[in-house]
């Protein structure tokens, strides 16, 4: 009964909760943007031309960056890096739709679910510990797939996060 308690009062206060979508496509470009080894992590939908499923997904900036590449089949000179880069900015939406399954592997769809993100939400009590987040915080894993739940869970409240790649395991609040 305290469990349902809990699901139903993270669902009612996230169900009034709004985020601005420009200040989610504003973190959205900071991250697609971000050229050091410091990596944002974004949230997009992706549709897989090939099964016709779409799902939203987190994932680091330079990996979409790459995905696109993949997609477009373009280069890594100067020309190529800054159409993929125009073409992820110009996308307010943050929807893609991949056919190469390499620009899909790319990604890391099958990382997690969006089951996995439910629960995981309910049960960290994501609400709670957003509110906690500022300039000052970080949290150390060494697993991947709870460093994407937390990113996707923050991204989505409007809170940036990334990961230091030269020293990975550390999600990290961004600051302004």
């Amino acid at each position: 009964m305290t469990r349902l308690l809990i699901i139903l009062t993270i669902a009612v206060s996230t169900s009034w909760t709004t985020i601005d979508e420009g200040k989610l496509y504003d973190n959205y470009k900071k991250a697609i943007e971000n050229e050091s080894t410091f990596q944002y992590f974004v949230v997009i939908h992706v549709t897989d031309v090939n099964t016709g499923q779409t799902r939203e997904i987190c994932t680091k900036g330079n990996f979409l960056a790459g995905a696109i590449h993949r997609e477009y089949n373009l280069g890594y000179d100067d020309n190529s890096i800054r159409k993929a880069e125009k073409i992820a900015i110009n996308n307010r939406t943050r929807a893609f739709k991949f056919k190469s399954l390499e620009a899909i592997n790319n990604l890391g769809l099958d990382r997690y679910s969006m089951t996995d993100l439910k629960e995981f939400e309910a049960t960290t009590k994501i609400d709670q510990l957003t509110g906690q987040v500022n300039k000052e915080w970080k949290m150390r894993t060494t697993d991947d797939k709870e460093m994407l739940l937390y990113a996707h869970s923050f991204f989505n409240r409007g809170i940036l996060t990334g990961e230091n790649d030269c020293f990975g395991g550390t999600l990290e609040f961004v600051s302004k």
